[in-house]
């Protein structure tokens, strides 16, 4: 039982900071965040980009604008490269996990 719960915890703590990260437009901070995890810890609390899915979500004209600031060459209605880094990363995260749990049981 207490296996489960550090599983749940350790998939809870790399899952959802990447999810946030990917949602946010920062796709270079997704792809480095597999080879240093704690990339995926700091990154949710960076500014979105502004054609992001979170920016559209969540960010009202005030910071929809400081974000537009902040990324002056991307527009707010350029297509956002989240959803492809999140289909490929997460597609990886999960067959790693799976893998790893098959090995772990055939042991």
């Amino acid at each position: 039982m207490v296996e489960i719960v550090i599983i749940v915890v350790v998939l809870v703590l790399c899952f959802v900071p990447a999810g946030i990260t990917v949602a946010k437009g920062h796709v270079a901070l997704f792809v480095a965040g597999f080879f240093v995890t704690l990339v995926w810890l700091i990154a949710p609390f960076r500014l979105a980009k502004p054609n992001s899915p979170w920016a559209h979500r969540f960010y009202g004209p005030e910071k929809l604008e400081r974000s537009r600031r902040r990324y002056p060459d991307l527009s707010p209605s350029a297509p956002s490269r989240a959803g492809l880094a999140a289909t490929l990363g997460f597609g990886g995260l999960g067959a790693a996990f799976v893998g790893g749990v098959i090995v772990g049981l055939a042991s």
